[in-house]
């Protein structure tokens, strides 16, 4: 490629608001862009900005034509796609290993006795040496006090003796 070529297409890629060093994906977002403004230009009621969109346009088209068929722009589209794919693999193997070890950050809870904020994973307030109790170990302190465990025993002994008289009849009389 001749110096005199690569200066015409760094002047396309300066005509057109961009760099040299842009990625094919901005050169072709500048692209849609310029092309939607032309286009909102070429509807509008006055002649000489329909006519000046209408030429513009022509302008826009010869150069992205200009600048994505040389050949520095296609080896620059293959390498940046090369890139892109490696990218995207490392992104989803990093999503997929975040999908196999969550990460959960510790958030503070309130002591249920004293109300300061703890670490949720403590067994026994720091600040009161109250010992906190998991769901279950709450759910089975409440029910296994004396008087839970009383009741529960006559409720068994009731269910015993209906089943008892249910089945023998005759014991009734």
């Amino acid at each position: 490629m001749s110096e005199n070529e690569l200066s015409n297409i760094e002047l396309c890629y300066k005509a057109m608001g961009l760099s040299f060093s842009d990625n094919p994906e901005q050169v072709e977002r500048t692209y849609r862009k310029l092309k939607e403004e032309y286009g909102r230009a070429m509807r509008s009621s006055d002649t000489s900005q329909r006519a000046d969109a209408t030429e513009n346009l022509k302008q826009l088209e010869e150069l992205f034509i200009s600048i994505t068929s040389s050949l520095i722009y296609k080896d620059y589209a293959r390498e940046y796609a090369k890139y892109k794919a490696i990218k995207d693999e490392e992104q989803a193997a990093k999503k997929q290993k975040q999908g196999e070890k969550p990460v959960v950050k510790d958030v503070l809870v309130n002591c249920p006795y004293c109300h300061k904020l703890i670490s949720p994973k403590l067994r026994v307030c720091m600040y009161c040496r109250g010992k906190i109790l998991t769901p279950m170990e709450k759910m089975m302190e409440k029910l296994f006090t004396t008087k839970g465990i009383i009741i529960i025993a006559v409720v068994l002994l009731l269910i015993a003796v209906a089943v008892v008289v249910a089945l023998n009849p005759h014991l009734l009389k």
